[in-house]
Parts: C-alpha cells; sequence; structure tokens
C-alpha cells in the first residue's frame, strides 16, 4: 500500500525533489514534511536533511517504512542532519495483521524497534496508519501501543482506491468509520497530535474538523498519488462541510458511489477545528 514515488537515486526524480524542496524553502515553513517512497535512501538525503536546518525550518518530518530507523545510529545520524520528527508505518497492531500487509515476517518487530531507536536519538515520533480492510479494527490497539512508546502524533491515511468488496486490502469507508473514530478519540484524549488523510468529514464523527487537515509535503506521498482533486456529489450538496472536507477520491466514487457518504448540517463545528490539524 506504498504511494507512488520516484525511485532513489534517478536523477531526474532527484532534481524534482530537490527543485521542490528549494522552493518551500524559501518561504520557510514551520513544518516540513518529506514523504514518499524511502527518500532517506536517496544518495542525497543527508544533504537535503541539512539544507532543511540551514533554512531554519521549525520541524523537518521524514517519512519512512520504519525497519530502516532499527538499523544502528540509523536514527542518530538523520537527526544530526536536521530530521527533527519521523513517520513510522504501522499497519495494525499485531504482528500477524502488520506483517501480512508488509508482506514480510518480522516486519511489525523491526518497525517497534525502530520507533524506540528515533525517540532515544531525540526524533518526534508519529505513526502513519493506513486504513485497511485487514487491520482497521485494531485501529484502537495501535493508538494503546503508540501511547507507552511515546510517540506524538497519529496520522490516518484511507488509501484513494476503490473499496469495492473483492479488494483485499481497501475497506469499506462506512464499515471502518466507527473504528476510525474510536481511535481518533482515543488519540486525543490522551494528548496525541492526530490528522487525517481521505477521510471525509461525514465519516470521522465528533471529530469531523480533521478532514480539513492539508499538510505540506515535498516528493510524492498520498496527497500528491494523482488521486486528487477528491469530488463532492449530491449528498455533499447541502453539506455544511463543502468546501472544507476533503471528499472522496475519484476512484472509490467509480467503484462504489456514494454509499456511507451523507450530508452534516453542524456548521457550529467549523469554529471548533483542532488547533494543530496539518501540524
Amino acid at each position: 500500500m506504498a504511494p507512488p514515488a520516484e525511485a532513489a537515486g534517478h536523477p531526474a526524480a532527484d532534481a524534482d525533489v530537490e527543485t521542490a524542496l528549494l522552493r518551500a524553502l524559501r518561504m520557510t515553513p514551520p513544518l516540513l514534511i518529506l514523504r514518499g517512497g524511502e527518500c532517506l535512501l536517496r544518495h542525497n538525503a543527508l544533504d537535503l536533511l541539512t539544507a532543511c536546518r540551514q533554512s531554519g525550518v521549525g520541524r523537518v518530518e521524514v517519512w519512512t517504512a520504519g525497519p530502516l530507523l532499527a538499523r544502528p545510529q540509523f536514527a542518530r545520524t538523520i537527526a544530526r542532519a536536521g530530521a527533527t520528527d519521523v513517520g513510522a508505518v504501522l499497519f495494525g497492531d499485531t504482528a500477524e495483521g502488520h506483517d501480512y500487509v508488509a508482506g514480510a515476517a518480522g516486519h511489525f518487530q523491526r518497525v517497534l524497534a525502530g520507533v524506540q531507536r528515533a525517540r532515544a536519538a531525540g526524533l518526534g515520533v508519529r505513526l502513519l496508519v493506513p486504513v485497511l480492510r485487514p487491520t482497521y479494527r485494531g485501529l484502537v490497539g495501535v493508538v494503546r501501543k503508540a501511547i507507552p512508546a511515546g510517540v506524538q502524533g497519529l496520522h490516518l491515511w484511507t488509501p484513494p482506491g476503490p473499496d469495492r468488496d473483492a479488494h483485499p486490502l481497501l475497506a469499506p469507508l462506512p464499515m471502518a468509520a466507527p473504528y476510525v473514530q474510536a481511535a481518533v478519540q482515543l488519540a486525543r484524549t490522551a494528548g496525541l497530535d492526530v490528522r487525517t488523510e481521505g477521510l471525509p468529514a461525514c465519516q470521522l464523527g465528533p471529530h469531523a474538523g480533521l478532514a480539513v487537515a492539508t499538510l505540506p509535503a515535498i516528493s510524492a506521498g498520498p496527497a500528491q498519488s494523482g488521486a486528487l482533486p477528491h469530488a463532492f456529489g449530491p449528498p455533499c450538496a447541502a453539506c455544511s462541510w463543502q468546501g472544507r472536507c476533503a471528499g472522496l477520491p475519484q476512484a472509490h466514487i467509480d467503484a462504489h458511489g456514494w454509499v456511507g457518504v451523507a450530508a452534516r448540517n453542524d456548521p457550529a463545528q467549523l469554529t471548533n477545528l483542532p488547533q494543530r490539524v496539518g501540524g
């Protein structure tokens, strides 16, 4: 379920990333997120992190599959270069579920070890949790593991592909929504910084404000996967969140229609958005 990404070390891809990075650095953003494939495997990854640090960016968050962080001294090396935070992908709350999606035995334990080493290196850690058919029932369990591990944030991402019944990985939104809401509630109660992506406001219940999150990002990632812009359909016409909600990916609409999507009529919540959405 990794999003599309440029091949590490490919000259054209590296040039594109460097151009985008330099453009972003000219704005000196308070938070910069580098994501897409394994950007830490690029031949110039440490140079890019150093450029971020020298430009005065307050926080530099790098997304990774996680096992890289378990390598000896790796987390400390990227911290010295300029990373302040990392995002590690966790597919589920058990080794069985996570390793099934990852397609590699022992992957779950390596991610957890990487999280520990990142925290020991002084890096902030965010868990990137795709909402998937095999593992969405364990979303609350992911949060329960994250809290004692010192994880500071949670990013729930619904992949943009069609969630048709036969798909082995993509969960139908109406089925997954109660589990997403429960995980968000526990995470926010524990003080974790929560972001969402690809989840429309009507699937988030009292946490609808999270559906408006937009993230500054460099390289390819979920928000640059080609499925955007998200669309709004007939159920959205009378919704108080129209124009602020993330909507639905077109692939989802094509395969599954508007099942589970409904208008919201609570405009008062528009003035009660989480303060840390999007960083």
